[in-house]
């Protein structure tokens, strides 16, 4: 994917992260934006909600700020991506994310189902064997923390969640890398094109497993939502699918993994931090990982409709204005944060940050990525107590709509 220049004379009020300079550093965007009223963006085509005071406003206020626009429909891109979704019967309906109440409470109830406290127990002995696995199988000179140890690290446990065979991961993630495209409204329209002729057989792969795990139900995600629970019965097939292939396996994913090397990164740059860390790993590397969730959060944000005139970081908005919800600007902002672009480990209200969300739609997958993060850096900081950045190394970050990751991590030791 190309980088996309933002237009001169724009710049001040535009956002878009596919371009420079927002994708090297959208934060140069979010302390100019937090300073003024909230303005429109013509790349995003909403408003950019970057102050914390209004992102909690937004947030506790879902009769005002409707969810139905978190995330975008696949079957809203251009016509010509339309006709390849239709013709191959790809379903779509409302995600967990983006319904209101009460219809949000119902869905929610079984999809919290996938990710309890005694799933994420049981997850821990099989994320330190792939963990080690990646490790063991990095050359004696370096490794991309990225490409070859958080991404299948992450993969393997997600998939794992959901229900997916192992033998599958390539070409699962291949599909999951297709949605996310079609999520993009900045993408081109002829990879959409493509992405959605792909569609196809994932939606036939999808219905494959829902159909097994009708008649064959195991401790997994996709039968969780066949089969009901917390009391709640099963969803529809094509709810379960749009669950798998977006809330789960997407937001389970990229997140995930982006978390896992934001938190090196930061840890490698500040020397003293890693000597904390080192000297005492188990009592610090929460805390780091909340400060760098909280620093460099690796989901930009979700959308918001308003469903009324209302007021908002000093101005009016109109019924049906279109809110982006920057978390990564909320993270740190001042008035909350003091010193926010530190990393700090001994924040006293670090809690506090947006990077999974809060109130109904608070991110289910939270303690798991937590324990997913806190063994991804366990291992590595017991396995190579020499971990350092590559000689060199500068971070570059993916062009990506929702996500704010970096494009590759080269350490040695």
């Amino acid at each position: 994917m190309t980088t996309q220049e933002v237009p001169a004379g724009q710049a001040e009020v535009d956002f878009n992260p596919m371009g420079s300079p927002h994708r090297e550093d959208p934060h140069l965007f979010y302390r100019a934006a937090r300073a003024r009223p909230v303005a429109f963006s013509p790349s995003i085509g909403a408003y950019m909600v970057s102050r914390y005071a209004d992102l909690r406003t937004v947030i506790e206020d879902p009769e005002t700020f409707s969810s139905k626009v978190a995330v975008p429909l696949i079957y809203g891109n251009p016509p010509e991506v339309v006709e390849a979704l239709r013709a191959g019967e790809v379903p779509e309906t409302s995600m967990v994310v983006n319904e209101d109440e009460p219809e949000h409470a119902a869905m929610r109830r079984v999809f919290d189902a996938g990710f309890t406290g005694a799933r994420v127990r049981a997850m821990v002995p099989r994320m330190r064997e792939r963990a080690a696995e990646l490790v063991d199988a990095f050359s004696r000179d370096g490794a991309d923390l990225v490409g070859e140890y958080a991404a299948p690290f992450v993969q393997t446990v997600i998939n794992a969640i959901i229900g997916f065979p192992a033998e599958d991961d390539d070409r699962v993630q291949a599909w999951t890398d297709d949605f996310v495209l079609l999520w993009n409204p900045l993408a081109p329209v002829d990879g959409k094109v493509e992405a959605a002729h792909r569609m196809a057989d994932y939606s036939r792969y999808l219905q494959a497993l829902v159909e097994q795990r009708r008649t064959e139900p195991r401790d997994d995600l996709i039968s969780d939502l066949v089969h009901g629970a917390n009391g709640y019965p099963g969803l529809p097939d094509e709810s379960v699918q749009n669950i798998v292939r977006g809330a789960a396996r997407i937001a389970g994913f990229d997140t995930t993994r982006d978390a896992i090397t934001s938190t090196m990164l930061a840890m490698l740059q500040h020397p003293e931090v890693a000597e904390r860390v080192r000297a005492d790993p188990a009592r610090t590397i929460p805390k780091l990982t909340e400060e760098v969730l909280r620093r460099d959060a690796p989901h930009r944000g979700l959308f918001r409709i308003t469903t009324r005139e209302t007021e908002l970081g000093g101005i009016t908005l109109p019924a049906g204005a279109i809110c982006l919800l920057l978390f990564g600007s909320g993270n740190r902002d001042e008035n909350v944060f003091p010193e926010p672009d530190a990393v700090d480990l001994d924040r006293p209200n670090v809690r506090e940050h947006l990077a999974f969300g809060t109130g109904v739609h608070a991110c289910p997958g939270a303690p798991m990525a937590r324990a997913e993060i806190r063994v991804a850096l366990e291992t590595l900081l017991h396995r190579l107590p020499g971990l350092r950045l590559a000689d060199g190394y500068e971070p570059t970050y993916i062009a990506s709509y929702f996500f704010r990751g970096l494009e590759r991590l080269d350490v040695t030791w």
